[in-house]
């Protein structure tokens, strides 16, 4: 399609329009979700709960880093009181850290109607040119986002780092808008219950509105590491990424278990959008007998900018009672909730 401007973007069709995002899953290899295997039978060595957080994002959750601390451990104590005992993995939805570029100058964004006003408020308070940098508005946008990634980085490995501790639990932390060099990329990081930092996983595929005429975010280079876990080996697949089998695939050879995938859907969970995510990790976890797939899913949002969405927590369709390969699934495609399985 002609190359549009964020502002453009945004002005000439509703936030995160489905056009380009729905472009991005159908370009995804599609594969049917279920065919019912019988005879499913492993035994896992370790008893460990499993929780996708659907988590509720609000502006005034990040108007300070000690609101999104509070936010982030309080939710980690209501996943606890739901698995108060044992080995526990948590996973947190994409863009949990997003908001925290709006935290220095919470009081300058606040009464911004849209993203796009809140990035020139910004700008305009870090002297970035909207228009006059080199690469005009993306590279302003990038620009914007680098001289605001040191903050965001900290906030967001202490606090994550810290909930990790305080809740004794394995947490695959969303996501995060973080530089490395020149470029900034759509990163996750994975801790251990002492806080440690064990797996870095960077987006590799992104939708329209992450690249140039959005958030001109760097596509990663194929790297898919893996953590060994009480639940397994651990992989990491942000959002789209789920989309593409291949990456499924390669981390079910490398003997990955458990694939996380954070996501933050910006379109209304309609019917049919609800059917294409079916394609995504609930499909590709289907020629796995070992796999578990959690897709925790971001709701709600900043601006103009609003996010829908079901998360769930998959399997092969055999290893479900209904069938259905869904071991849990959210009431709601708006609120928050919590959803856990008992490995």
């Amino acid at each position: 399609m002609a190359r549009q401007s964020f502002h453009e973007l945004l002005r000439d069709q509703p936030p995160y329009s489905s056009a380009p995002f729905t472009s991005a899953l159908l370009a995804a290899p599609q594969m049917q979700p279920c065919v019912y295997v019988l005879g499913y039978n492993r035994y896992m060595p370790k008893s460990v709960s499993l929780a996708a957080v659907q988590m509720q994002y609000r502006l005034e959750d990040y108007r300070s880093a000690e609101a999104f601390r509070e936010r982030v451990l309080g939710v980690l104590r209501a996943v606890r009181q739901r698995a108060p005992k044992g080995d526990l993995m948590v996973v947190f939805p994409e863009d949990v850290g997003l908001g925290l570029i709006f935290t220095q100058d919470f009081e300058r964004v606040q009464t911004a109607k849209t993203m796009v006003e809140a990035g020139l408020r910004l700008m305009e308070r870090y002297q970035i040119s909207a228009f006059a940098t080199e690469g005009g508005f993306a590279g302003a946008t990038r620009a914007l986002l680098r001289t605001l990634s040191p903050f965001v980085e900290r906030v967001y490995h202490e606090v994550f780092s810290e909930a990790a501790r305080v809740g004794g639990a394995w947490v695959v932390a969303g996501s995060a808008p973080i530089a490395q060099g020149e470029c900034v990329h759509n990163v996750c990081y994975t801790y251990n219950p002492k806080g440690e930092r064990v797996l870095v996983q960077r987006k590799i595929n992104l939708v329209p509105l992450e690249q140039e005429a959005g958030l001109n975010l760097c596509p990663a280079p194929r790297e898919l590491p893996a953590v060994n876990t009480p639940a397994g080996k651990l992989g990491v697949l942000i959002c789209l990424d789920g989309f593409y089998h291949e990456l499924i695939d390669q981390h079910a050879k490398r003997g990955v278990r458990l694939i996380a995938m954070p996501s933050f859907n910006p379109l209304p969970w309609t019917k049919e959008e609800a059917q294409g995510w079916e394609s995504g990790l609930l499909a590709g976890v289907q020629k796995h007998p070992d796999l578990i797939g959690v897709n925790p899913m971001g709701v709600g949002g900043f601006f103009d900018v609003r996010a829908e969405g079901q998360s769930s927590i998959v399997a092969q369709c055999a290893r479900t009672p209904d069938g259905s390969g869904y071991l849990a699934r959210a009431k709601s495609k708006s609120q928050e909730e919590i959803l856990t399985y008992p490995m």
